[in-house]
């Protein structure tokens, strides 16, 4: 619920709050707090936490790197704007806003609220909300209203839902959401599930059920409730140089260093590297596993390759891709390793 200023500012003066009226400018991104439970996630897993965003958003990757992933969203009492989903800093919240601080001041936070003295206890950073156009513009300011927020993953495939954060769902004040999950935009529903009951500033997880082959994500808001952290984990398996070669469309990135050059070579250059038959050069041998190495570990962040891909990078220096030439008895270890790290747990 909002907190009206006069309340916010009786409140805070117990904490020694000030309420004296600040410049409104736009919040700075701020980070999860290092360390915090948020972030320690499984391998293979990872969580969209809104690290490092800022403004409103039409896109996101995850605090791992997966991206992107598209997001549509809605505020009803201002459907003429584009986009809804606004970041907003939970560390430094608006005098309206000290039910979506976090952590509680019980904590040693800015958070204020009954519900956050039980379960606020981690300071979450950046979370999202559903902009307040009309009373605050561009200012970072959560709407008390009916929104929703979609997590569209066709960019980087389907994912196991695992669970989303919500902060401030008062029942009392006729605030709820809920929760439905898709195999694709406009497809058979898979899941669906409401919001807990957090009470004032309070912190609470909505499960989800571990869902897997999900790709579409609808999060409906009714009130003035934050969200963070929504977590997920992905299939972890490999593609070969053939499936990158060809699937263009299904690249995680844009670009890639290889070797010891700073400089990287572009999505194109690379499919051209890998259309190039070896013909007993070494060089081009190790460099299409190389490239197909890294970027499977670009999709799934598997640690276990990182060092061959290192000894890779080393013994290709700054040898060009076109061009350039190593024996095959220099590069037929390194290759071999990344061939059957490539084949191994092959994606069907």
């Amino acid at each position: 619920m909002k907190n009206k200023f006069l309340v916010a500012c009786a409140v805070a003066s117990l904490v020694a709050a000030s309420c004296q009226k600040t410049e409104l400018a736009p919040e700075s991104a701020s980070p999860k707090a290092a360390g915090s439970a948020q972030n320690a996630v499984p391998t293979g897993c990872d969580v969209i936490g809104f690290s490092g965003a800022s403004g409103l958003l039409s896109q996101v990757n995850s605090d791992g790197g997966v991206g992107p992933i598209l997001l549509t969203s809605l505020n009803t009492r201002s459907p003429e704007q584009p986009v809804a989903a606004m970041v907003f800093n939970s560390a430094a919240p608006h005098f309206e806003d000290y039910d979506l601080g976090t952590p509680n001041v019980a904590y040693g936070g800015p958070g204020i609220g009954a519900g956050g003295t039980v379960s606020n206890n981690t300071a979450l950073g950046n979370i999202l909300v559903i902009q307040n156009f009309v009373d605050w513009g561009l200012t970072p300011n959560d709407d008390d209203v009916t929104g929703y927020v979609n997590f569209d993953f066709s960019k980087v495939g389907p994912i196991t839902a695992t669970s989303l954060t919500i902060i401030d769902r008062e029942g009392a004040e006729f605030e709820g959401g809920e929760v439905k999950l898709f195999d694709v935009k406009g497809g058979t529903e898979l899941y669906y599930t409401t919001f807990p009951e957090t009470g004032s500033n309070g912190v609470g997880l909505v499960n989800l059920n571990n869902t897997p082959g999900v790709g579409y994500i609808e999060v409906t808001i009714y009130g003035s409730i934050g969200l963070d952290n929504l977590a997920f984990c992905r299939l972890q398996c490999n593609y070969t140089q053939g499936y990158w070669k060809n699937h263009a469309d299904s690249w995680p990135v844009s670009s890639l260093t290889i070797g010891t050059v700073a400089t990287p070579y572009s999505k194109a250059d690379l499919i051209k590297v890998l259309n190039t038959p070896v013909k007993g050069n070494g060089l081009l041998a190790l460099a299409h596993q190389l490239i197909a190495a890294k970027l499977n570990v670009a999709v799934d962040h598997d640690p276990s390759i990182a060092t061959a891909i290192a000894q890779a990078d080393a013994l290709i220096g700054n040898l060009s891709l076109f061009g350039g030439t190593l024996t095959t008895a220099q590069t037929s270890a390194l290759v071999a390793t990344l061939d059957a790290y490539n084949n191994s747990n092959h994606c069907d």
